[in-house]
């Protein structure tokens, strides 16, 4: 929330304590000392602050169960049970700061509220949840919007993602390249380009069977990367080099696909890869973060734009609500990809 938020919800909260403190002081039937001790500027601060409180409290757990709710529909008598529960805490809360005022004067009947007292203390209540109904519907119809623009937004990241890999995968030099390879291979190991003809087939069958996934499996991701690593491990040489350090129950985790193909490819386009300059890749996990790191040998001709990083980034965000990371130290490219279990 930012301070202008934050100011109107205080300023909302502040009122209802001091709407609740002249109604539940001047009408529910007080003896006229208890009203006067009451009626004091300290006691009016003290229910402003319990309201604030409370009221603070109220939108955190509104604010977790749209979360709970848009993750499981199936939530939905749990969250009206606890709904249940806020509303009653509020009745409580005006019924137990009488009483706490009533035996902090030594009243007899501290329990009681003769001559009406009980029903404007529902009145009380009931303009409260009045009040506070049309807040958290409120904040309901702001966050059904930023889901929906949310997923708009995500639905363009997909789309541009996907052109994007498409192209990558059919554009005229990958084709021209991976065929010529195939040609060579056929000619001097005919063995070892039936081995590139299944991967390179298993590389375009992964790209369209993901193409309506906004998630994929770590496990999937990475064997779609071995199969798209040996075409280039085949056509320049055996020169590149991959080092997968992930633990066998991780690999349920999830991410954008198409997002190691990506990472890969940005490797072979900006640095110079020969036999006498290997290049390996390291592959592992930090916490929540798949971290792919390279050591750069930069091509003196290539430029970069950051379009796919630009757009993996999106992705991410919008999907686990974190940022990638990027980072250049001691001559070696990283980047942090946040990881989902859902």
């Amino acid at each position: 929330m930012n301070f202008k938020t934050i100011l109107l919800y205080s300023g909302l909260f502040s009122g209802l304590g001091i709407f609740s403190f002249f109604l539940l002081v001047n009408y529910t039937g007080l003896p006229d000392r208890i009203a006067e001790a009451l009626y004091s500027t300290g006691a009016c601060l003290f229910f402003i602050a319990i309201f604030n409180v409370l009221g603070y409290f109220t939108l955190r757990v509104s604010s977790w169960l749209n979360i709970q709710y848009a993750l499981n529909v199936k939530s939905r008598t749990k969250i009206i049970f606890i709904y249940a529960l806020v509303m009653l805490a509020f009745l409580l809360l005006n019924y137990g700061l009488l009483v706490t005022a009533k035996l902090l004067i030594g009243t007899t009947h501290p329990f009681t509220f003769p001559n009406g007292g009980l029903r404007i203390l529902i009145v009380v209540w009931l303009v409260e949840l009045a009040i506070l109904g049309l807040l958290l519907a409120n904040r309901s119809m702001q966050a059904t919007l930023r889901l929906q623009q949310q997923a708009a937004d995500l639905q363009k990241e997909n789309n541009t993602a996907r052109y994007t890999a498409l192209q990558n995968q059919l554009n005229p030099h990958f084709l021209f390249n991976s065929l010529n390879t195939l040609i060579a291979e056929i000619e001097y190991d005919p063995a070892n380009a039936v081995h590139f003809t299944k991967n390179l087939s298993n590389v375009y069958r992964y790209v369209l069977q993901c193409q309506e996934k906004p998630l994929i499996t770590l496990g999937e991701e990475l064997e779609f990367m071995k199969a798209y690593l040996f075409l280039h491990k085949v056509r320049l040489g055996d020169c590149i080099h991959c080092d997968t350090d992930i633990p066998q129950d991780e690999l349920d985790r999830l991410l954008p696909p198409l997002t190691l193909q990506l990472l890969i490819e940005n490797v072979i386009k900006h640095n110079s890869i020969m036999p006498g300059k290997p290049m390996s890749i390291r592959i592992g996990l930090e916490g929540d973060y798949l971290v792919v790191s390279n050591p750069i040998h930069p091509r003196k001709s290539t430029t970069s734009e950051g379009v796919g990083l630009r757009n993996l980034a999106n992705r991410c965000k919008l999907l686990t609500g974190k940022e990638i990371g990027i980072s250049e130290k001691y001559g070696v490219f990283t980047v942090k990809i946040p990881l989902s279990y859902e």
